[in-house]
């Protein structure tokens, strides 16, 4: 997950884009609270943990009594400058088909597509304002929570990185869901920080059980040295990945079914022509 408070975002004039609304189930409402999560972050591939955090957030509600209507995946601004960050079309892209077969997930290109960065707090209220203005009449309000790693929970008490306002907003207003994993300890992190401990009632920890060490950053090293990426992300990302001849050295060396490189080479298709085609396609659903 992108830790990205401390850049500063433009004021121009920004991109609109449609709030997809297909995926949310408005009926689960009458069972509780309405909630709907979203997740921000570079998505540089995304990855199976980057799908299953979401399954673990909505189990762990569902048991309290809270009605999850949907989730939303929200790729982060290519100003947010991180080396090795994939143009925004490939990653929106890829999310879109790590999120097809899922009842729940949806992507939200509008981060992405803006001129500038976008900070999570302005990404968390324009998707609550969207839910809610499509919500059926007599429904509560639906409430927006974060869906977050371990990794970012404890980037939210280094200095610089996170606005404090911003952060108290968060809490107050939202809510984090953090799926802790094997080797971190968000309760102890929560403990030891000042404002974290102030909202620990605003953060839930979800203890994943099921070993996964899986990362983008290890997506991205197996790809660079030809390794097989399968059951790491979707199929359909490999596949996605392995046509655009992403993530390797010369972005021109063949992958099999696997994401696996192939000794042999192929000739790449022309990058001008590439770009404009794959940018049509990022506002269709």
């Amino acid at each position: 997950m992108a830790s990205d408070e401390s850049q500063q975002p433009g004021e121009g004039a920004g991109v609109s884009v449609p709030l997809p609304l297909d995926k949310l189930c408005f009926t689960h409402s009458q069972e509780g609270q309405p909630i709907v999560l979203v997740s921000t972050g570079s998505f540089n591939p995304p990855t199976i943990l980057h799908l299953r955090m979401f399954e673990l957030a909505r189990d762990d509600l569902t048991a309290d009594g809270y009605s999850v209507l949907g989730g939303y995946m929200s790729p982060v601004n290519d100003a947010y400058g991180k080396k090795g960050l994939l143009p925004a079309h490939h990653r929106i892209a890829m999310c879109r088909l790590a999120a097809a077969d899922s009842d729940l997930l949806m992507v939200d290109p509008w981060e992405a597509l803006q001129a500038d960065f976008q900070r999570s707090i302005k990404v968390l209220k324009r998707i609550q304002q969207g839910v809610n203005a499509a919500r059926p009449e007599g429904m509560p309000p639906v409430r927006l929570m974060l869906v977050c790693g371990a990794d970012l929970l404890e980037s939210f008490s280094r200095p610089g990185v996170w606005i404090e306002a911003q952060l108290r907003e968060i809490f107050a207003d939202h809510g984090v869901v953090c799926i802790s994993r094997g080797g971190s300890d968000a309760r102890r992190h929560i403990h030891e920080n000042d404002l974290l401990f102030e909202y620990r009632k605003s953060i839930r920890i979800v203890d994943e059980w099921a070993s996964n060490e899986v990362s983008s950053t290890l997506v991205r090293r197996f790809l660079s040295r030809g390794l097989s990426v399968k059951y790491l992300t979707p199929d359909s990302v490999i596949q996605y990945v392995k046509e655009h001849k992403l993530y390797t050295p010369s972005h021109s060396k063949p992958m099999d079914e696997n994401g696996a490189g192939l000794s042999s080479r192929t000739s790449t298709k022309d990058n001008a022509v590439e770009r404009k085609a794959e940018a049509a396609l990022i506002l269709t659903p």
